[in-house]
């Protein structure tokens, strides 16, 4: 196992003889420091270099003989990982740790290189060991750190942590990745997901309250499982007081960062008004609208034709008449519909069509224009339908 966690290729490739040569320089290479220099180092950091110093050691070692040296100094990178669990270090230090390893073996390299003769081809061959030897000491101590962490609460968090951003990768993570990812971090893979944001409505943002464990969390982003079961939404509501909450189109987990991407654009939407943020928004009750502002500049576009007979009248005679219109498009020329959803008397309503077929002639009843016109009409009156609305007048 140890020996396929490590490509001994490029350490094969460098002359055995040059580790030798280059092991008295390892401890002056980890020290920045001149050693005629009297500097008193505190105890973390003279472990620190004693750690480089070590690292460095086993580069060489590995230099001379890689088989054998890989598996004696697997071990001391497992124990590491669950030494630094232990202490309570994060993996971050270690990561630091082995790229001080890697800049202490090439200055010790380059202080020597000229009278070493080294070749360039073997100064590469010494760099893609350097990133063979880091990324295969990474994955040991991960494993230790891990594995000493394992069943406590961080450790988890940060199983759940890798879960949600692998479900939000681009491009899409496999699904035996992602079924692998949900078994470490003790999650129920669902059959159906939705990826669901959050904005704080106020400056000072607060931390979002509890919610059930198998809702995977990192705010301002929520995979809510199973959205479309029953209560499943209610339990976003809490969440309502202090954040704007927008759900995503239910998706199967493999498709969560589309989920997301839906989200993210109605709660663009939100922002500008153009959808209301009162209450949990689902981007499936707002197909329409977010359809017609993903085609947002061709549709002002072809406003400006097609709502040229409004003109003519004064801002307030225009605004009124494109929402009567609107409701009659939606409501199939409907007017007693039409008035029951703008709060105002049939008889207005059928006034007001009556001005409207005056200035758009046949094109108010051809299906085609009405379509254009319903989505050009959705886009320009879709914030002001998110205001609280007030009854308007009877008359005219």
């Amino acid at each position: 196992m140890t020996k396929a966690q490590l490509d001994v290729r490029p350490f094969e490739a460098i002359p055995r003889d040059l580790a030798r040569r280059m092991r008295p320089h390892s401890g002056l290479a980890a020290d920045p420091v001149p050693e005629a220099v009297p500097v008193a180092v505190d105890p973390a950091t003279r472990k620190v270099q004693e750690r480089i110093v070590r690292c460095l050691e086993h580069f060489y070692a590995l230099v001379e003989d890689p088989h054998a040296a890989w598996e004696r100094i697997a071990p001391t990178y497992v124990e590491l990982g669950r030494e630094m669990a232990r202490d309570g270090q994060d993996l971050d230090e270690m990561h630091m740790l082995m790229c001080r390893t890697a800049r202490s073996a090439w200055h010790s390299i380059t202080a020597i290189a000229d009278s070493l003769d080294i070749e360039r081809s073997t100064l590469g061959m010494i760099a893609d060991a350097q990133f063979s030897y880091m990324d295969a000491v990474a994955a040991l101590v991960t494993q230790g750190y891990e594995t000493e962490s394992a069943g406590t609460t961080e450790a988890l968090h940060r199983r759940r942590t890798r879960l949600l951003a692998l479900l939000l990768a681009e491009p899409p993570v496999p699904e035996d990745v992602i079924a692998d990812a949900a078994r470490s971090a003790e999650w129920r893979l669902p059959r159906t997901v939705a990826a669901v944001t959050l904005k704080p409505r106020r400056m000072t943002a607060h931390h979002p309250p509890a919610l059930p464990p198998d809702v995977l969390a990192d705010p301002p982003v929520l995979v809510l499982p199973d959205p479309e079961g029953p209560g499943r939404l209610r339990i976003l509501e809490p969440l309502l007081r202090n954040w704007v909450v927008v759900v995503g189109p239910t998706v199967q987990p493999t498709q969560t960062v589309k989920s997301l991407r839906w989200a993210q654009e109605a709660l663009e939407l939100v922002g500008r008004g153009v959808i209301a943020g009162t209450e949990v928004v689902r981007c499936m009750d707002h197909v329409p609208t977010l359809a017609i502002f993903r085609a947002e500049e061709l549709i002002e576009h072809a406003a400006a034709a097609r709502l040229a007979p409004l003109r003519a009248l004064s801002p307030v005679q225009a605004e009124r008449l494109s929402e009567t219109l609107l409701s009659l498009l939606e409501n199939k020329f409907n007017a007693t519909e039409a008035g029951n959803q703008m709060h105002v008397h049939p008889q207005t309503v059928r006034y007001r069509l009556r001005r409207l077929e005056q200035l758009f002639g046949d094109d108010l009843f051809d299906p085609r224009r009405s379509l254009e016109l319903e989505m050009i009409l959705h886009a320009r009156l879709g914030n002001v339908r998110t205001r609280d609305e007030v009854p308007a007048a009877a008359s005219e």
